[in-house]
């Protein structure tokens, strides 16, 4: 058990999340670190995706709803032709049908008119929450057509404010976006897939702003390694934030 004393600052770190670690483990990491009471993650990126995640330590995790509300703004790359069991790079591979340059078009047209009030359905492959336990869990441990209904169709409205193609090259559409809370972007994959039976998947994704702070306030995940005087230099005190 560890014994030294409790970190008993408050205040907020802006982490650029490297891929293939979960928004969890970065909490788990500067709680250990720290030895703090309580740490956590205002909006949770998934574990392929990089990016803005606001780390709100001790009292300032009071704040957490106050960040989530908050838009949030994100840039990425989806590929035509490909639909995975996870909608992004992650996956398995489950459709995989030839996709000619009209279809890029069609698929691009419908993601720059995406805004305002939308209703998406949450990916099965998720962290949304049946009787306590995260869609994913489920999904992993059953066939699609066993889960029950309220995950199968569990729907939410969200918000987008705008949705800009930056480029196309070829089977690749690379994008920005700027959305609500609760907003997934790889399940306008399977969007794509029920309006035009067109697969495509979210390849790659990358959160460049977040609860007001943007990539360029971020902190490097390398760089906590540098062990806890660094991240208390770099901590955010709770009256200073946004």
């Amino acid at each position: 058990m560890n014994t030294a004393e409790k970190f008993s600052r408050s205040g907020l770190l802006i982490i650029d999340k490297p891929a293939d670690i979960t928004s969890f483990g970065v909490d788990n990491f500067i709680k250990k670190t720290l030895n703090c009471k309580k740490v956590g993650h205002a909006g949770t990126i998934d574990p392929f995706a990089t990016g803005v995640l606001p780390i709100l330590i001790n009292n300032a995790t009071k704040l957490q709803d106050k960040f989530l509300d908050m838009p949030k703004s994100y840039e990425g790359t989806f590929e035509c032709g490909k639909f995975t069991d996870t909608l992004d790079a992650s996956g398995k591979i489950i459709i995989e049908k030839e996709i000619s340059g009209d279809d890029v078009v069609e698929i691009s047209n419908y993601l720059r008119n995406l805004k305002g009030d939308i209703i998406q359905k949450a990916p099965l492959y998720s962290a949304k929450k049946y009787k306590g336990i995260a869609f994913y869990k489920y999904a992993r441990k059953n066939k699609s057509d066993e889960l029950p209904d309220e995950i199968i169709n569990k729907t939410s409205t969200v918000h987008i404010y705008e949705f800009e193609i930056k480029s196309i090259e070829g089977l690749f559409i690379n994008f920005s976006c700027r959305v609500s809370k609760g907003t997934y972007i790889r399940a306008f994959a399977q969007d794509i897939l029920d309006n035009f039976n067109l697969p495509i998947s979210l390849i790659s994704l990358r959160r460049t702003n977040a609860g007001g702070y943007d990539i360029s306030d971020a902190i490097s995940f390398k760089d906590l390694e540098k062990g806890k005087d660094f991240i208390v230099s770099n901590l955010i005190n709770i009256d200073l934030i946004h």
